[in-house]
């Protein structure tokens, strides 16, 4: 199968506290903490995507709750979507990612090492406002003027 690397998912995996994050191995991530992820393949469904990924990624079966934000810049769109642990230890991919665990929610967003985009989605998910549909003026100005965050 194809990817499209145009049309990508960000999946956000909660165990009770605790977030599923993954160390990346390659790319301006490489070596930081983020959530799994990765690009959907040709005819495949965002939620399928995630799905997939997570699997894939982890060793992680879960299961998407619901969508809770979307990064655009001029060509691509980065889906956040919400999912629910159902299965499985974590274990790293070796080719991807070095790493695999669930970390307490609130020391993910204190940890220097994760990435500025997990931060972000993880901080405003958790704030329980239910606003997820505000660009984030802060994330643009950390990323550049091509990037919106809607949360």
């Amino acid at each position: 199968m194809n990817d499209n690397y145009h049309l990508s998912v960000g999946c956000i995996v909660r165990k009770q506290n605790e977030i599923l994050l993954v160390r990346h191995t390659y790319g301006g991530a490489k070596g930081k903490l983020l959530i799994p992820g990765g690009f959907c393949q040709e005819n495949e469904l965002p939620e399928e995507a995630a799905v997939r990924e997570v699997l894939e990624e982890t060793s992680i079966t879960a299961k998407v709750r619901c969508m809770s934000g979307i990064r655009c810049d001029r060509k691509t769109w980065y889906m956040l979507l919400e999912m629910d642990y159902v299965d499985g230890i974590p274990a790293s991919d070796m080719h991807e990612n070095s790493e695999a665990f669930f970390c307490d929610i609130a020391q993910a967003l204190s940890r220097s090492d994760c990435t500025e985009m997990t931060k972000t989605a993880l901080g405003k998910i958790l704030s329980g406002s239910g606003n997820y549909l505000h660009s984030d003026i802060a994330y643009k100005k950390h990323k550049g003027e091509n990037y919106t965050l809607y949360l």
